[in-house]
């Protein structure tokens, strides 16, 4: 059992995207993203020597073995030497820093809310003006558009493309499916007395089971209890039918509600409406009915779903490899006994309680995001920059790869839609629950993404969470507890002036209005 708190360990510190791989590629690199040396793709011996990249970006372990093998290709191809660096968990400060000191790297990556900023203060090129970008028309349309600005119109989602998307990410639920069949005794019988719909599992005409808030908390009321089959090393033997946090997974929850975070121009925040403060009710119903991890819980819910102690917990693509590799270890998960992981979507309101399941397909929405290839406006050697983000982003062996790893889904669509469907080669069962979200059809953009700055979010309504914590978990957190309605009502007007300012200091920084 030694061996599973080892993998747990290693896997926290690779599942999370932000949390990236401390260290080098390249032996004896400096991790930082600061490469020094005064200047990208330089070549500091001589025009007789090779050209040199300085890439930096943060990466899965699983993704470094790609990584390793292309980056050796591409170097042979074009007769160059990549230093490739995997930045660790400070990957952003540290490119800021990078960037302000003029020392970037020739390829580094490009959130989606620092495009205007990139281009204002002149830092990134084109790829309009790097390669022939016809040859992209095989990626995800919707992924490009993510990447487009027109500085004349000062839109987003048109004219250039800034950077070259990396991935094309969605965010789901995750179920334990091993967790569910411990309990399928429970469930049935609240399926039985109609308390349930249906059964937590896809129908023989492939309609994936959609639950309404108060389904969905009762539920993961079933599903908390206590399992003296978990291994020693699970750390406890309770388990809980979810764990859920607001500034990442209760978004989910307002779009089932038929809400949103902004209005349609982004230049009001919609905190204190009547679908957001149902959906966030939704989300607190859970933690109303005890289905819920508590939140002064030492261990994290991302732990103790990967002990086997949560059934239900939200799946980026990027977290598929880290726990396949725990379901497909017979060594420590014999038979996926306590493991056996698949996609599942989201809640939706209770005012679809009484649509059958085939109508609820269509009502529930997850995030969809991604971060971008750029290429530095520093970078002596930008057309060769280009070439290897191209690589990265849309050659079909890397995709192929990435995607069989559980990094990512295909950037090239027809792949994502094909092969990754059809081939079962590929994990998990349900993916097509990735597909579907990526097609528009259950994704929404993370909404902070649509603004300057995402203070209105962060310091507007996440910082002051602890106190509806601490009215429904009936736990004192030393402030003062507030119903999900009275915090919306109360932080609606301080997150308003932060977006006003972050639209007014936009305004004020656009260097070309």
């Amino acid at each position: 059992m030694k061996r599973l708190v080892s993998l747990l360990l290693v896997l926290v510190m690779a599942a999370s995207l932000l949390a990236g791989c401390a260290g080098s590629e390249q032996s004896g690199k400096d991790s930082s993203t600061g490469n020094g040396g005064g200047g990208s793709g330089s070549n500091p011996e001589g025009s007789g020597k090779k050209p040199v990249l300085n890439v930096s970006v943060f990466a899965q372990e699983h993704e470094q073995a790609m990584y390793r093998e292309v980056i050796k290709r591409f170097e042979e191809k074009f007769n160059c030497t990549v230093n490739f660096q995997v930045a660790g968990d400070q990957y952003w400060p540290e490119l800021e820093a990078a960037l302000t000191a003029n020392a970037a790297p020739d390829v580094f990556y490009l959130g989606l809310g620092d495009i205007k900023r990139r281009v204002w203060a002149d830092k990134i090129v084109a790829f309009d003006d790097l390669l022939d970008v016809s040859s992209l028309d095989r990626i995800w349309p919707e992924a490009l558009n993510l990447y487009r600005y027109d500085v004349e119109t000062n839109k987003l989602g048109e004219g250039k493309i800034w950077a070259l998307p990396k991935d094309f990410s969605a965010c789901s639920m995750t179920v334990n499916k091993a967790i569910i069949e411990k309990r399928r005794p429970q469930i049935e019988e609240l399926v039985n007395n109609g308390t349930l719909p249906f059964f937590p599992e896809i129908d023989k005409n492939g309609n994936l089971p959609v639950y309404t808030f108060t389904e969905f908390a009762t539920l993961c009321k079933a599903l908390t209890f206590e399992d003296p089959t978990l291994p020693e090393t699970a750390g406890s033997k309770q388990v809980y039918g979810t764990h859920l946090w607001e500034d990442f997974t209760l978004q989910p929850f307002i779009w089932g509600a038929g809400g949103d975070y902004l209005n349609e121009d982004a230049t009001k925040v919609l905190f204190d409406t009547p679908e957001f403060i149902e959906g966030y009710e939704g989300f607190m119903k859970i933690v109303e009915m005890g289905g819920s991890g508590l939140s002064t819980d030492e261990t994290t819910g991302y732990m103790k779903f990967l002990a086997g102690r949560v059934a239900y917990f939200p799946c980026g693509t990027w977290d598929v490899g880290a726990f396949q590799a725990i379901e497909t270890d017979e060594s420590i998960n014999p038979g996926k006994s306590w493991f056996d992981f698949d996609l599942a979507p989201w809640p939706i309101s209770d005012r679809y309680s009484n649509l059958p399941i085939e109508e609820r397909q269509d009502k529930w929405f997850g995030r969809v995001d991604s971060v971008g290839y750029a290429v530095s406006k520093d970078s002596s050697q930008q057309k060769l920059a280009a070439e290897l983000a191209y690589l990265l982003c849309a050659d079909e062996e890397v995709q192929r790869f990435l995607a069989k790893q559980g990094g990512q889904l295909p950037n090239i669509q027809a792949m994502a839609e094909g092969e990754y469907l059809t081939d079962d080669s590929y994990f998990p069962e349900s993916r097509i629950i990735f597909v579907r979200m990526l097609q528009g059809r259950n994704g929404r953009r993370v909404p902070t993404t649509l603004t300057f700055n995402a203070l209105w979010h962060s310091d507007g309504f996440i910082s002051g969470v602890d106190s509806v914590w601490s009215y429904y978990e009936k736990i004192d957190k030393g402030v003062t507890p507030m119903s999900v309605s009275e915090y919306c009502k109360m932080v609606q007007p301080n997150a308003q002036a932060l977006l006003d300012q972050a639209i007014q200091d936009e305004d004020d920084l656009n260097p070309y209005k």
